[in-house]
């Protein structure tokens, strides 16, 4: 009976101290999750014109000259959805920091000059000419939607396009918007 006793206070014990972790860990994880809001059904029309205007922005924020930053500031705004909390953005040619979840962050990768981010380059300041989407799928869930494929960015320099492998996430806000709340870009895999 003692023996019974014992092992049931080691239970208790063991599942308390494993719930005291638990909460500590969701308490530390709060300011990096939140929930996207419901709205009205995506399309997969919205979806390539969200697609095209993150691409025209991209081309336009090279174009931009000394105005790059603010191009850069008021697309990132338009297109992802920090209002909703943190984004989940790992940029193609991040490796030092290589998830970037606010305006600052993502304004660095695209336009650079943050010493936050000593490894940016100004991605979007390349300058580009086109950039094209090549969707391999579309999954659509009510208000949120995921693709995935590749997209191709021409250089003006060069003419030479560059093959990008991606997955974006979109919510369609209540207002009509289409926000990125994901995005991962990648190089594709060279065999050795």
């Amino acid at each position: 009976m003692k023996k019974n006793i014992m092992i049931a206070q080691l239970m208790l014990f063991a599942f308390l101290l494993v719930n005291s972790v638990t909460l500590r860990a969701e308490e530390k994880l709060a300011t990096h999750v939140n929930t996207l809001p419901d709205g009205p059904d995506i399309t997969e029309a919205d979806i390539k014109a969200a697609q095209k205007m993150w691409g025209d922005a991209v081309v336009a924020i090279g174009a931009a000259g000394d105005k790059a930053h603010e191009v850069a500031k008021a697309a990132a705004k338009a297109a992802y959805s920090f209002e909703l909390g943190p984004i989940q953005f790992k940029p193609t040619l991040a490796a030092d920091q290589p998830f970037r979840p606010d305006l600052e962050g993502t304004l660095s990768y695209f336009v650079a000059g943050n010493p936050k981010y000593s490894e940016d380059k100004g991605f979007a300041l390349k300058p580009w000419t086109k950039v094209r989407f090549d969707n391999h799928t579309i999954k659509i869930f009510g208000n949120k939607a995921m693709a995935m494929g590749h997209y191709y960015f021409t250089a003006k320099a060069t003419g030479k396009e560059t093959k990008v492998e991606y997955t974006k996430g979109y919510v369609k806000m209540k207002d009509g918007r289409v926000l990125l709340f994901l995005q991962g870009s990648h190089l594709p895999y060279v065999k050795p």
